[in-house]
């Protein structure tokens, strides 16, 4: 049951949790690369308990949860995600404590990597109370995590599809595929947590096996070149009917469900409105030869490879055996991440046909304005046997609410209660009258990918701007649409988001290199800086500031 707060007109607000113990940690960190920005009803309540079901799911098949911890948590300091002024967030302290049950991590370790937060003094809490069940469930799980997966996906692909060629045609329809379509998120989201978690202890892993070798940033470029990435696949495919080597039809029946703003469901994806798509055929038709995504990941499996070569030479032949066994786990595994994403955004997109369906519904009945109104209710409203006689006013209600939390954002992370900041646009902040000097370096974690130098582009909205060939893109989060930018940039550099992140995977199969976790980078770096971007360090040194050239 959510909790909620109450505000002017006495109605429930469905987007705000309450938090109150002052020892407990949040931050928005990866998890605003599945759902960025400030959720309406619908898309919160779809998601809400289905995220927190999967994640125990997850955790108890993997023998870290006990059975009686399965059930959602009625605070949210029980809860491992909740939303905080309609952003959703992560309780860190929640995922530590998984962290300190799972052998091979830790809290600080699952802390770095998924949320890059790790604060100074913070230690460890080994929970060696689950040993037991996750040595037996473990290596069981990971045994099917990939056939799993596998069969999911395409369930999910032949669901998605059917839904997108034949929309529901009467309400009662759409209502079901909304049902569905929960049901499939849930299941997605739940494979995408063992995925992660199996992803983040192999990564673990190998990182501690490159650095004890110590060669700089052997890790980054372990960790590259694998074939069965899908963003690099549909970047491929994108470049190809840039080259009228393709068709448009087939093209979105992969790949429709991504766009701008996906993780909401009252976003406009390709399947519905190809412009922004159709935008990019252009420049991505005036791209060099090697520039192809296929060339690229040639030499990124090259340069894996290579290092392959390199990192076992360096280890005593009695540790050769076992780190080959993690590299070929960690090429079997690390892809399966963004196969989990894409499963829960297929999901998404078929929640949003049957949205679209409800919408348009409501209003021919008289009882919503606007079909995209149907936003605004949550989703036990619209699944009921009718909805409510108040729908109209609370759909406003809920969009006016909505529209005062987007003017507003929060901290990275904060211990209790979250406060508002006023949201500051990169347009706002591009002419601001203070900047760091020349010669400032801004630091992050180091995702990989060597170095570059190029001008800053720091975007809000992938759709709004237009990144320039050779640019540096400084943005807080990306998700997959984000993608189809970063065959134009030089390097990546992400206020949130570790080296496990989207931004950092899909950047290392790219050669891109690529900067997370900077907290503030897009404040303190303004659109036409000169900077250098180091991938390897996890630094970004201010060359010239926007003002001093043209």
């Amino acid at each position: 049951m959510t909790a909620t707060i109450v505000h002017s007109a006495g109605m429930a607000d469905p987007l705000h949790w309450t938090a109150t113990d002052p020892a407990v940690l949040w931050a928005t960190g990866n998890v605003s690369e599945a759902i960025p920005g400030v959720s309406s009803a619908l898309n919160w309540s779809f998601i809400d308990d289905a995220i927190e079901s999967a994640v125990r799911r997850a955790f108890h098949s993997m023998g870290l949860l006990r059975s009686d911890e399965l059930g959602l948590g009625r605070r949210a300091e029980d809860r491992f995600m909740v939303a905080f002024y309609g952003r959703t967030v992560a309780n860190i302290e929640a995922m530590r404590r998984i962290g300190d049950r799972t052998p091979g991590t830790s809290g600080n370790a699952l802390e770095q990597q998924l949320f890059g937060v790790v604060r100074p003094g913070v230690a460890d809490s080994p929970d060696r109370s689950r040993l037991a069940a996750a040595v037996v469930r473990m290596p069981w799980m990971l045994t099917r995590l990939r056939s799993r997966q596998a069969r999911h996906t395409a369930d999910v692909l032949a669901w998605w599809r059917r839904a997108a060629m034949d929309p529901p045609a009467d309400l009662a329809a759409a209502r079901g595929l909304l049902v569905c379509a929960r049901t499939l998120y849930s299941r997605s989201f739940e494979l995408s947590t063992l995925a992660s978690m199996v992803v983040q202890a192999l990564y673990d892993q190998v990182v501690e096996l490159a650095v004890g070798t110590g060669r700089d940033g052997l890790e980054h470029r372990l960790v590259t070149g694998y074939a069965t990435i899908l963003e690099t696949g549909m970047l491929s495919e994108l470049w190809d009917l840039a080259r009228n080597c393709g068709d448009l039809t087939s093209f979105l029946l992969r790949h429709g469900y991504h766009g701008p703003g996906e993780g909401q469901l009252d976003s406009r994806v390709w399947r519905e409105d190809p412009a922004p798509l159709l935008a990019l055929l252009p420049r991505y038709a005036a791209l060099p030869a090697d520039a192809h995504p296929r060339e690229v990941l040639a030499r990124r499996t090259r340069i894996r490879e290579e290092a392959e070569t390199e990192f076992r030479a360096a280890l005593p032949r009695t540790r050769r055996a076992g780190a080959s066994v993690v590299l070929r786990l960690a090429r079997i595994y690390l892809p399966q991440r963004e196969i989990g994403k894409s499963n829960y955004t297929r999901s998404l997109d078929g929640a949003r046909i049957a949205a679209r369906r409800l919408g348009r519904a409501l209003t021919t009945a008289g009882i919503l304005d606007e079909p995209d109104d149907v936003f605004g209710l949550t989703y036990d409203e619209v699944t009921g046997p009718a909805a409510p006689g108040d729908a109209r006013k609370r759909a406003a209600e809920r969009a006016a609410l909505r529209h005062d939390y987007s003017t507003t954002t929060l901290a990275d992370r904060w211990t209790g209660p979250p406060t508002r900041i006023p949201f500051v646009p990169n347009t706002s902040r591009d002419s601001a009258a203070t900047a760091d000097p020349v010669g400032t370096t801004i630091t992050g974690e180091a995702c990989g990918g060597g170095q570059a130098s190029g001008r800053v582009r720091v975007i809000d909205n992938p759709a709004d701007v237009e990144l320039e060939q050779g640019e540096v893109l400084v943005c807080r989060s990306t998700d997959p649409s984000w993608s189809s930018l970063f065959p134009f940039a030089s390097a990546l550099v992400v206020d949130l988001g570790g080296r496990i992140s989207h931004t950092a995977i899909v950047a290392r199969e790219l050669g891109l290199p690529c900067v997370g976790c900077t907290g503030d980078g897009t404040a303190r770096l303004r659109t036409g800086d000169l900077v250098r971007v180091d991938g390897d360090r996890g630094s970004v040194e201010v060359l010239s500031r926007s003002e001093d050239h043209p």
